[in-house]
């Protein structure tokens, strides 16, 4: 049964899939062909954009959709656990994101040759960027996993974003450098400031898995007539 509902989630989403990718693909040859910047440069700005787009597409009807058409009331009559109908969800769009972030960071590795940067050194900072969108995501299901609207789902997402921005710039500030790690978007910059990847791992990780957890719990108890 989880594996039909994967394949549901698949299919309803796949036109995200295409566009992201047709976009990210055909936004890089170009930058990477004109070379009106450095390669590195070109690399940062594509994730960039990426790391502002994606999670906008992904997040604006992942969970509003089903309660705008009030479809939810189908779908959990579907005898199967909550959980799982979240999960499908979740695993589908980050699958997909992934995907996207590959995509790019092979096409930026095609186009260069290794002519500025050594090899794979644009794909793994792309790449980077691809866990903070995973990061970004889990945080807007935390709070986005009940959002009735589009327009309330889209909301939430600058929201989280802003606010974890503002974090980052205390952080910044007043040297809290602890603070700093938890930052879902953080270890783009503390990379280069050399923090360290096993301090990044030990404080996004368990980060993630209890957003995402706590993020189901509260897609789960949702009441079923809204």
């Amino acid at each position: 049964m989880f594996q039909m509902i994967l394949w549901k989630e698949w299919k309803e989403n796949f036109w995200k899939l295409l566009f992201c990718g047709l976009v990210s693909a055909v936004f890089t040859i170009m930058l990477f062909r004109i070379r009106l910047i450095p390669d590195i440069s070109n690399c940062f700005l594509i994730s960039f954009v990426q790391l502002f787009v994606v999670p906008i597409v992904y997040s604006l009807d992942i969970f509003s959709g089903e309660m705008s058409n009030r479809t939810i009331y189908f779908l959990f009559k579907i005898p199967v656990p909550r959980w799982m109908i979240f999960f499908s969800k979740f695993i589908v769009s980050a699958v997909s994101i992934v995907i996207i972030f590959i995509i790019s960071s092979i096409l930026m590795e095609v186009m260069s040759h290794g002519r500025e940067a050594p090899v794979f050194y644009l794909m793994g900072i792309n790449m980077l960027f691809s866990a903070a969108v995973l990061l970004l995501f889990t945080w807007f299901c935390l709070f986005g996993c009940q959002s009735r609207s589009e327009a309330g789902s889209l909301a939430i997402l600058f929201a989280v974003g802003i606010g974890w921005g503002i974090v980052l710039l205390w952080s910044s500030l007043c040297n809290v450098t602890w603070a700093e790690r938890f930052v879902p978007f953080s270890f783009i910059l503390t990379r280069f400031r050399e923090i360290g990847l096993i301090g990044i791992i030990f404080s996004q990780v368990p980060a993630f898995l209890i957003v995402s957890i706590i993020a189901c719990y509260r897609y789960a108890s949702i009441r079923r007539y809204l």
